[in-house]
């Protein structure tokens, strides 16, 4: 069985819909080597680690980790944009990256209450204690937001009607955007409609509290665990390659994510995606840094489909053997021997 890992994945902890333990025995169902636990701006809790610790002499082995929203470098334009740093080795009791994650989950709740707001100006029907609910109270993202809409059959109607409103928006950017919906699904409607930076209705707001990207590299760093850029694709338009370069050449990050997006395969963006990975691939081998990625599973489905498509996951086989080689990881914060 080939040995594939994933260093991305979410639990209940931020946006997934399994628990740590939950996703770890699917993983290993699934023979997955090794499985990185990095939430949205949150760590295990001492309860949670207590039970993953209870996982340490299993065959597939599990590495903590963290996922940062941040702006963008300061010495980007566009500064105030957000993008993502996967965190991986950091130590879950970590001062600094413990006070972090606090004033991110406030902010959450604070972002959540101002969408809410956004969301009922459309007509929609939804409330902070429905997405509260879909959330269970400990980190609200936008996913929740989703599943809160879902609760109400009229919302179906008032999603319909913006759907009809973009497809009669003569705008060409707009149709292209409106394209790309279309082919991707269902799932994505409420993102490209309403709940996104560039959503056809103001729906979305941005996080208020952000560290930028040197601060957050630095969080992750002190904590003891590497940082690398995540899914390339959703900033591609805001940093160019070069900059990204830059970033290497000068030791502001560790690397990058290679194996990302695999929702894009099957879609007129496939085309587009692999030679954006190739170019990430060349990048990174030229400044000696991390090429690394995952699954980015929220649910039972997303990891599955990541394991069975051994085409895309087969690429991350050696991973966690590239990270070790820096000598700049401790084991401490994994099950790995």
């Amino acid at each position: 069985m080939l040995q594939i890992e994933s260093l991305h994945t979410h639990t209940t902890l931020s946006d997934g819909k399994l628990s740590h333990l939950e996703l770890f025995k699917l993983a290993e169902s699934l023979g997955i080597s090794v499985l990185a636990f990095t939430d949205h701006d949150a760590v295990p809790t001492e309860n949670i680690m207590s039970e993953i610790e209870a996982l340490r002499q299993r065959q597939t082995k599990w590495i903590i980790g963290v996922e940062i929203t941040a702006t963008l470098p300061k010495d980007l334009l566009s500064s105030t944009s957000s993008m993502h740093i996967i965190g991986l080795f950091v130590d879950p009791k970590n001062e600094a990256l413990l006070r972090h994650c606090y004033l991110a989950q406030e902010d959450r709740i604070k972002r959540m209450q101002r969408m809410v707001l956004n969301l009922q100006s459309l007509g929609f029907k939804i409330s902070e204690s429905d997405c509260l609910e879909m959330s269970e109270g400990e980190s609200v993202g936008r996913p929740h937001i989703v599943r809160a809409l879902a609760k109400y059959q009229e919302n179906n109607l008032v999603t319909e009607r913006i759907r009809k409103e973009m497809a009669a928006d003569l705008d060409p950017g707009v149709q292209a955007q409106y394209s790309d919906m279309m082919e991707r699904g269902e799932t994505q409607y409420p993102y490209v409609l309403f709940l996104s930076p560039n959503a056809y209705r103001n729906g979305y707001v941005e996080h208020g509290y952000m560290p930028d990207l040197d601060e957050a590299v630095k969080l992750i760093r002190d904590a003891g665990g590497i940082a690398v850029i995540a899914h390339y694709h959703t900033i591609r338009s805001k940093m160019p390659l070069e900059f990204f370069d830059k970033l290497l050449s000068e030791k502001r990050i560790d690397g990058a994510e290679v194996v990302y997006g695999q929702r894009e395969y099957g879609t007129h963006g496939e085309k587009g995606i692999n030679a954006e990975r190739q170019a990430l691939r060349e990048i990174i081998a030229k400044n000696s840094a991390l090429a690394l990625g995952g699954s980015d599973a929220h649910t039972e489905e997303d990891l599955r489909r990541y394991a069975m498509n051994d085409w895309f996951s087969s690429e991350s086989i050696g991973f966690t053997e590239k990270i070790l080689a820096t000598g700049r990881v401790s084991k401490q914060f994994s099950s790995l021997d």
